[in-house]
């Protein structure tokens, strides 16, 4: 799993895929992430729910990780991606 940290957030988060987000609100589900889970546990619970998604829902998993790939990228240098 090759996503940014903003990336796995937004993976997580309660926004819909597709869902429109505005660079601060990226910011902000970012922020929330690492405060709840810290940079490890952000990467694990990513990790877990993609699994599951992959496995439940594959065709919803590849556009989830493709909208939080783009979106997250409004946010972050290519040298910030993790």
């Amino acid at each position: 799993m090759h996503l940014s940290f903003a990336a796995q957030a937004l993976y997580l988060s309660a926004y819909k895929t597709g869902a429109l987000v505005t660079p601060y609100e990226a910011q902000q589900v970012r922020a929330e992430a690492v405060r709840r889970w810290g940079y490890d546990q952000l990467r694990a619970e990513a990790v877990k729910a993609a699994l599951f998604c992959s496995v439940m829902e594959p065709d919803a998993h590849s556009d989830r990780f493709e909208w939080a790939e783009a979106t997250a990228a409004l946010i972050e240098e290519p040298y910030h991606r993790a």
